[in-house]
């Protein structure tokens, strides 16, 4: 039976847009894929058609809201945690989905507000699709946790954590009266998320592009500023839920060593994958590692997971 393709837009709670799609065999266990900062679901067009993935699961994505075809609220209460948990739930009802393992990547997983302080860039808050779903949905809404080179949650943490490079993008991606420093940030963003970025088909390095480039400033900023409580993270990892952490040793936007040191006392049950040479984009640019770990780690948290009910 070949696996089929499903595309939608869904309302959220708010109204708001939510552009989802959905490949394979809908009775396989579901991973929901989530997208980094000013991109969309389009950066996993070739993860989504990778065989070993869809011989076992059933692949969703969605645009977040800001984000590609979704819609694109500028103001800080269009991007409440509440709001963001909404949208996930609306993507697991259109697909009928059941307790999927969420692999969120780059904003998938992390930033949030930035700003001066004292003369040093620092972040409060967090920004994790992850944290939204722990903090406003029920217990057991997600079977477990992967962060591709995402931050589960933002203080302190980012002024070691994110890298110079990624860290100095923001007044670009922010700029509303300077169209050169913009255009040239989100094309230095996108390129700076592979290994050897003129290696990489025009095609693909323009649809990564052009996700960015429909995202306007304002909505950068109010992406970037909004805040979540990760207390209800914290007390889904203490319970047991499944958290892999999987980074590149060649990440120009975050330092998984550091992200890992500070997210492992609050998760009991985390797993950690390094990919040696891994870029920022490792499901890209290193696939073949990428899906092992993925289909490995996935396999044993569903077949765990079907065990826990058949007890």
């Amino acid at each position: 039976m070949s696996p089929t393709s499903t595309e939608k837009i869904l309302k959220s709670s708010d109204g708001t847009d939510i552009f989802a799609r959905a490949v394979g065999l809908h009775h396989k266990p579901s991973l929901v894929f989530v997208h980094g900062l000013a991109l969309s679901g389009a950066v996993f067009d070739d993860l989504f058609k990778n065989q070993d993935l869809l011989d076992r699961f059933y692949l969703v994505s969605y645009d977040m809201r800001g984000h590609g075809r979704s819609g694109k609220p500028d103001t800080i209460e269009g991007h409440a945690s509440r709001l963001y948990a909404d949208d996930f739930a609306v993507v697991v009802e259109a697909f009928s989905l059941k307790a999927p393992l969420l692999i969120g990547w780059s904003l998938g997983g992390k930033y949030s507000q930035m700003f001066k302080q004292n003369g040093r860039l620092t972040i409060h808050g967090t920004a994790t699709v992850a944290c939204d779903i722990c903090a406003n949905l029920k217990p057991g809404s997600i079977s477990g946790i992967v962060y591709a080179a995402g931050l589960p949650y933002i203080g302190p943490i980012m002024n070691e954590v994110g890298q110079p490079f990624v860290l100095g993008c923001v007044p670009g991606l922010y700029s509303t009266d300077d169209v050169t420093l913009s255009a040239n940030t989100k094309l230095a963003f996108v390129e700076s998320v592979f290994n050897v970025p003129d290696s990489v088909p025009i095609s693909i390095k323009w649809s990564w592009l052009g996700s960015a480039t429909v995202q306007h400033p304002a909505v950068s900023q109010a992406v970037l500023s909004r805040i979540q409580d990760p207390e209800k993270l914290f007390e889904a990892g203490s319970k047991g839920l499944p958290l892999l952490m999987l980074y590149g040793t060649r990440d120009t936007h975050l330092n998984g060593e550091v992200a890992i040191k500070w997210m492992t006392p609050h998760f009991k049950n985390i797993e950690v994958h390094t990919i040696q040479g891994g870029s920022h984009a490792s499901f890209y640019d290193n696939e073949e590692e990428f899906v092992r770990t993925v289909v490995a780690y996935a396999t044993r948290i569903f077949g765990e997971a079907q065990q826990q009910q058949e007890s």
